[in-house]
């Protein structure tokens, strides 16, 4: 009879905790379910899905590859960061540069014809970075240290490439 509080209170704690859930079921099944309201996966999203496109644009990633490199390969990881900074400082001046000359036509038609021009090239190229990117994934997947020292590298080599390219551009723009 002494304890019979502590009981009481574990019961109502133990109810409290349960209704929520409970409530939550029940309105769930009592409502029908309609695809009148329900929004797309997929949408357009606009200038900001061009601005942070790639593998290596998000904080996530950077952040993930920073990580890696700091266990797998240490000896790399200021050339990862200053690879980061890199494309990071030419992903904005790309940015403006592209919303400066907006407006003009003539930077319009370059665009097009510039993609037009090295076609295979950019096929390749793609092509080989799907490759590297498939080898890390498998690295990653299996946990194999070796493997992910051995495509860490790569991945960096791809990062200071795609660097390069858009520095390539950004300076065909400014002229």
């Amino acid at each position: 009879m002494k304890h019979w509080k502590r009981g009481v209170v574990a019961a109502i704690l133990g109810v409290s905790m349960a209704l929520p859930g409970v409530v939550q079921a029940a309105t769930h099944s009592a409502h029908s379910y309609s695809t009148d309201n329900v929004k797309p996966l997929h949408r357009d999203h606009g200038d900001h899905a061009k601005k942070f496109h790639g593998m290596h644009s998000g904080a996530h990633q950077k952040m993930y590859m920073t990580l890696l490199a700091e266990k797998y390969t240490p000896n790399s990881v200021g050339e990862w960061q200053a690879a980061f900074k890199e494309r990071e400082r030419l992903m904005n001046e790309l940015e403006a540069a592209r919303s400066a000359n907006s407006d003009d036509p003539k930077e319009k038609k370059m665009d097009e014809q510039g993609k037009n021009d090295d076609n295979d090239a950019r096929r390749a190229r793609m092509e080989q970075y799907k490759q590297t990117r498939e080898e890390f994934n498998a690295a990653i997947e299996s946990g194999d240290a070796a493997k992910i020292k051995e495509t860490l590298p790569k991945m960096l080599e791809q990062l200071k490439s795609k660097n390069e390219r858009l520095a390539q551009k950004l300076k065909e723009k400014k002229k």
